[in-house]
């Protein structure tokens, strides 16, 4: 081998150009969706973690948009009585927004592949990064967690519904349609209706089983966790923080096999 041939050799070879290929065909392989059903189930509990945060703050869901539709026809009798007059606007802004949400990922997932590694990865990071900024808001005041008839409020309900939405995308694109990660109402109906209800193997009713079980305690979750601090802005961190741990679980999923 001749001198020049030694200094123009690469210290490391030609392990960093394999490395990097690695990475990337890890990034962009498609997962194994068996395990799916898992992150989807905690995003049931998130659903019901931050429904109740919001209910309770602002008299608005982010994710369960039924409850949102009759307070949007109940506001123009101007019912509940006693109830404030804003409660319509807050009510309209989430369910555009999830619809927003869910159109922009959808559009994403069908485009790019709903099991690429990558796009389930960045999505996921999108969402905690839209509940961040939202508890950023309610933490420095910019929006008020106390008066949900304060107009800024709809400044952050955008950011918590459309990421609502892209979980229900996510869900869908994947193939389980009977975790919908934000609704229950489905959910009770087809339990009832399933002439395999009491069958041994029954994984579609065992996952609807599952996300009722979430949303409650996802639910609850929100609830004491407001009653005790006083704050929305504590169920907003942690739903934040537990996104943002589901965006890097979809990195241990092992990758699809052929055939």
């Amino acid at each position: 081998m001749h001198d020049g041939d030694v200094e123009n050799t690469p210290l490391l070879g030609n392990k960093q150009p394999k490395s990097r290929r690695q990475v990337r065909r890890y990034f962009t392989e498609n997962i194994d969706v068996h395990y799916a059903p898992l992150p989807l189930l905690v995003c049931c509990f998130l659903t019901g973690l931050i429904d109740a945060g919001s209910y309770n703050a602002w008299s608005v869901f982010m994710g369960m948009q039924t409850g949102n539709t009759i307070f949007l026809a109940l506001s123009s009798a101007n019912l509940p009585a006693g109830s404030d007059s804003f409660k319509w606007a807050r009510s309209g802004v989430s369910i555009l927004s999830l619809m927003v949400g869910s159109l922009i990922a959808g559009r994403v997932y069908n485009a790019v592949g709903p099991t690429r590694r990558l796009t389930l990865v960045a999505s996921f990071l999108l969402q905690a990064f839209c509940i961040v900024v939202a508890a950023i808001l309610v933490h420095t005041d910019a929006v008020p967690e106390t008066d949900p008839t304060d107009k800024i409020v709809l400044v952050a309900i955008p950011f918590l519904a459309a990421q609502s939405g892209a979980q229900v995308a996510t869900a869908k694109s994947l193939g389980f349609s009977e975790l919908p990660t934000t609704v229950l109402t489905s959910v009770y109906n087809d339990l009832a209706s399933d002439t395999k209800l009491l069958a041994w193997d029954n994984p579609k009713r065992d996952r609807r089983l599952g996300s009722v079980v979430m949303m409650l305690l996802g639910g609850i979750s929100g609830a004491w966790l407001a009653r005790g601090t006083g704050t929305f802005t504590t169920v907003l961190w942690l739903g934040a923080a537990i996104k943002a741990l589901l965006s890097f679980s979809w990195m241990l999923f092992p990758a699809e096999t052929e055939g």
